[in-house]
């Protein structure tokens, strides 16, 4: 047995060969907060970190709601949308939103541009006659099959 591997792993699942390390130094603030929170919630560094990760990276499997890939349009979408019904709003109404939640330092035409326009149509949120219609919600496993609702 190599001396990288636990007991009950072979050459066949080795996790050292099928699993990705990925490795990184915090400072500053960061790692003050993080040692923190590691502290207060009598948590280990790797799990915290897989957690954030999967909640950070597009398409999580894990990711309560159904969002957006693209992380800055996640963050958007989430700011102007209600949990229960549909929002509509004026677009001046929803770039001022995202400039003070999401995009604080970018200018509201770019917001229009770089954010509502990748938004519209992607069946989230719709642009039409200077308002905008922001979906509610969706919990995932309202459109995810469930082992039990697949038609086999």
């Amino acid at each position: 047995m190599s001396g990288t591997r636990l007991p009950g792993d072979s050459e066949a699942n080795d996790r050292h060969k099928s699993d990705l390390r990925a490795e990184t130094r915090l400072s500053g603030d960061l790692a003050a907060r993080f040692e923190q929170f590691m502290e207060s919630h009598d948590a280990q560094k790797s799990e915290v970190l897989r957690e954030a990760l999967d909640e950070f990276l597009p398409s999580s499997a894990n990711s309560e709601y159904v969002l957006p890939r693209n992380p800055e349009l996640k963050d958007a979408y989430l700011a102007l949308a209600g949990e229960d019904e549909k929002r509509v709003m004026p677009v001046s109404k929803a770039e001022s939103i995202l400039s003070q939640q999401t995009h604080p330092n970018e200018p509201l035409e770019l917001i229009r541009e770089d954010v509502i326009a990748e938004l519209d149509g992607s069946g989230l949120l719709a642009v039409k006659g200077g308002r905008v219609a922001v979906a509610p919600l969706t919990p995932r496993d309202e459109v995810t099959p469930q082992d039990g609702d697949r038609n086999e």
